[in-house]
């Protein structure tokens, strides 16, 4: 096979959406990780480029080249020949290539060059991992970075660019490879009986387009696959006419459904254990030794780590939720939407679209101010960390933006494009990661000055992008105001 269409493969087994979407997250990762190699003159600056290229490059092998599995499934189950080796060359190809290529000109640059390989394997190792291993182990990948920064002050682990970091990221990086390989193969070999629910792959859910294709997302069938203590229990009680929010709630269905105050207390349980894990994990790496005396730092870092990784996670998660259900009854074909009219109780036109706007924005912006809550408290309390926590502020700002943009555009009949919001996502997710880390690395115990350089060029961004969401809110307000009903459908 020649080397076009080994490299063919990867589109051929990813939705369209999915393949987008990762080309542009990879091009703005590479297109940061460039403006960081040129701009900056700090000789420490192919650490950050490294960094970011290999986020990006964690994206990739995460949520597009792990869809090749589910290619190689279908063909061993077809009995299709040779595809299977076909499927393994092009996955090489695509390691050689985005990992050579950076190794390559940072070789022009008499760069360190082997620790960039193992940093780069180490990112694509890391996606692959992430994408075969159980969703249960999946939960907790993102919380990785506050135990790391606990792991290399507890044992004094070299950073990327000593020179020892080459030689047990290798290590690290075989013992992640085989783990992919026995991993895949297992998944070969069980087909299409893999066990669903929480103890099934991640790359399992892309076939069905749970993440290429948002409209499944929060599907009855998805929440089928959760365990039952997490299953949500909707609350019935006092729907009516006397209390037409409710039942709008319970209309709108998904996520906007009202859940009894057991069943929010089960999920806020578990995500309380999720984000305290790294504090505590921190804590019992440092609880013998030399840093008795900085554990307190120590679960700091970790704790602000923890909400930080929430932070990426859950912010554009609010909007693309919001954004699925509302669009959902604004923008198919059918008489659900106009059967909301007839709920009783509603009132005036006026009186109906301020219970609508109530509903359609109350949730998800409680959501966003109960994330911004912690760093909030956090900054009154630590105040040296005021201005790194105040990124994360910016961050949860901007996500709340987008919220309210798409949703007054999807009531004002005005409703945002596929493309577009994919944009704004994978830049509100950019910039999210790119303010945990900047001021982490720029006001750290060894801050790095070409960081902190690019501290106000961050806080600029943000602000267009608050700016820009305020005017596409504005807009779709002003549509909303204008129509005589806010049940119509667009």
């Amino acid at each position: 096979m020649n080397p076009l269409a080994l490299l063919q493969v990867p589109w051929r087994s990813a939705h369209r959406s999915l393949r987008w979407l990762s080309v542009v997250v990879f091009v703005l990762c590479l297109s940061g990780a460039i403006a960081i190699g040129t701009l900056v003159a700090k000789p420490e600056r192919w650490v950050g480029a490294i960094t970011l290229y290999g986020f990006g490059l964690l994206y990739l092998w995460a949520f597009f080249f792990s869809t090749c599995l589910l290619l190689a499934i279908d063909m061993r189950q077809l009995r299709v020949p040779a595809v299977q080796s076909h499927i393994v060359l092009s996955l090489l190809l695509y390691g050689a290539l985005t990992i050579g290529l950076p190794a390559g000109v940072m070789a022009m640059f008499d760069l360190p060059v082997w620790n960039a390989v193992v940093v780069l394997a180490l990112f694509g190792a890391c996606g692959l991992v992430f994408a075969l291993l159980p969703r249960f182990v999946a939960v907790f990948i993102g919380l990785m970075p506050s135990l790391l920064t606990a792991l290399w002050r507890r044992f004094d682990l070299p950073g990327m660019a000593d020179p020892r970091f080459a030689h047990w990221g290798f290590f690290v990086v075989l013992i992640m490879l085989a783990t992919v390989i026995l991993r895949w193969r297992q998944l070969l070999l069980a087909g299409p009986n893999v066990s669903m629910g929480w103890s099934s792959p991640m790359v399992i859910q892309f076939r069905s387009g749970s993440w290429g294709q948002w409209n499944n997302i929060g599907d009855n069938r998805m929440l089928r696959q959760r365990p039952d203590w997490l299953r949500p229990v909707i609350d019935f009680d006092h729907v009516g006419p006397a209390n037409p929010r409710k039942a709008l709630r319970i209309a709108l269905g998904g996520w906007y459904l009202p859940q009894t105050m057991r069943s929010y207390l089960k999920q806020l349980a578990l995500l309380i254990c999720i984000v305290l894990l790294p504090m505590i994990g921190s804590l019992l790496l440092t609880r013998s030794g030399h840093l008795d005396a900085h554990v307190g730092e120590i679960a700091k870092g970790a704790l602000l780590g923890a909400f930080g990784s929430l932070s990426v996670i859950a912010g554009p998660m609010i909007c693309l939720l919001t954004m699925v259900w509302i669009s959902k009854r604004w923008q198919r074909a059918s008489a659900e939407l106009s059967l909301l009219a007839l709920l009783p109780g509603l009132g005036s036109p006026i009186h109906a679209k301020q219970s609508l706007l109530r509903v359609g924005l109350g949730l998800p912006l409680l959501m966003h101010a109960l994330l911004a809550l912690p760093a909030v408290v956090a900054m009154l309390w630590w105040q040296s960390h005021a201005v790194l926590l105040s990124f994360m502020l910016l961050a949860q700002l901007g996500a709340a933006t987008i919220t309210v943009a798409i949703v007054l555009n999807l009531f004002g009949g005005r409703a945002l494009t596929t493309p577009a919001i994919s944009l704004m996502l994978t830049a509100v997710f950019v910039l999210t990661v790119l303010s945990l880390f900047l001021p982490t690395t720029a006001l750290g115990n060894h801050p790095m000055s070409w960081a902190a350089s690019l501290l106000p060029p961050l806080a600029i961004a943000w602000l267009l992008l608050v700016a820009t969401m305020s005017w596409l809110g504005r807009r779709g307000w002003r549509d909303l105001m204008q129509q005589p009903h806010p049940f119509l459908v667009h």
